[in-house]
């Protein structure tokens, strides 16, 4: 469980857009389907995270939010304005996860921090 929330999962939908860009692979039923899987694994596994936190792991939480938020929005950036096709619309799906991870993980954790010290300070 340690190794499963030291990972940024928001970085695995990067790394998984940037090459399905990079290889120039058709976003066809396959490629679809798995992605969309993808992001709902990192959509859960960023909820799960974010509600079993300490301070180590919250610092690394939001250094890992700004990093992904800052990464897909200059891969977006690129995708818009550096090549023919544009954005489609799988890869606004994957910005989307990104973002809502990047923000409500955060906010959830730091809710998860504030009950777990209201709880040891009753006792």
């Amino acid at each position: 469980m340690r190794f499963i929330a030291a990972l940024p999962w928001n970085f695995a939908i990067i790394v998984a857009l940037i090459l399905l860009e990079q290889t120039k692979m058709p976003i066809d039923g396959i490629a679809e389907k798995a992605l969309f899987i993808l992001y709902l694994f990192v959509l859960i596994l960023g909820f799960i995270n974010s509600s079993t936190i300490t301070t180590h792991n919250f610092t690394w939480l939001i250094i890992h939010s700004v990093l992904a938020v800052a990464v897909i929005s200059g891969f977006v950036s690129y995708l818009y304005w550096g090549t023919a096709t544009g954005v489609d619309f799988i890869y606004w799906i994957g910005l989307g996860i990104v973002l809502i991870n990047a923000i409500i993980s955060p906010i959830n954790s730091f809710k998860s921090a504030l009950r777990d010290y209201q709880a040891h300070d009753s006792e």
